[in-house]
């Protein structure tokens, strides 16, 4: 019998911390960038809900999938239905993305914290001017640089 009480804790353990993800951490390696942070509130200024948000952009040196294997511990990984995982830019370079969730939400629509992982890093400004025949740097890519998007309900 005590050796069922004790395997029953040990199963509610497991499933507690597979259901319900941690809080948000940054990544060891990652610096906030001040300069991206205050783009992206620029570009979202206006739009509505956006002042229910804060909005903070690190960067790593760090490779995309070991940015992302820190954060599949402590959050739950969520596949946006309508955007893919990679895309290829106008110039070849491919961007890959992935988000996480955190405090157990299921999706973006409920959840108060959650993150968009993406190498390589591309200028929000430029976003805008997506068009072929546009090469990295007329976009603002820099390869080799992680971005991690933390958006955190005020």
């Amino acid at each position: 019998m005590k050796n069922a009480s004790w395997t029953l804790m040990i199963i509610m353990m497991i499933c507690a911390s597979t259901l319900w993800a941690g809080d948000f951490k940054v990544y060891p390696d990652a610096k906030l960038d001040e300069k991206l942070t205050k783009e992206a509130l620029e570009m979202s200024a206006g739009a509505p809900g956006a002042d229910q948000w804060k909005i903070a952009i690190y960067t790593t040196k760090d490779s995309y999938e070991k940015v992302c294997a820190f954060y599949k511990k402590i959050g739950n990984e969520y596949h946006m239905p309508s955007a893919p995982e990679s895309m290829k830019l106008p110039s070849g370079t491919e961007v890959k993305s992935l988000y996480f969730l955190f405090g157990g939400a299921e999706d973006l629509v409920n959840a108060k914290s959650w993150i968009k992982v993406q190498n390589p890093l591309i200028g929000h400004k430029a976003v805008m001017i997506m068009k072929p025949g546009l090469k990295d740097e007329d976009i603002g890519v820099v390869k080799g640089v992680t971005t991690i998007l933390h958006m955190l309900q005020k």
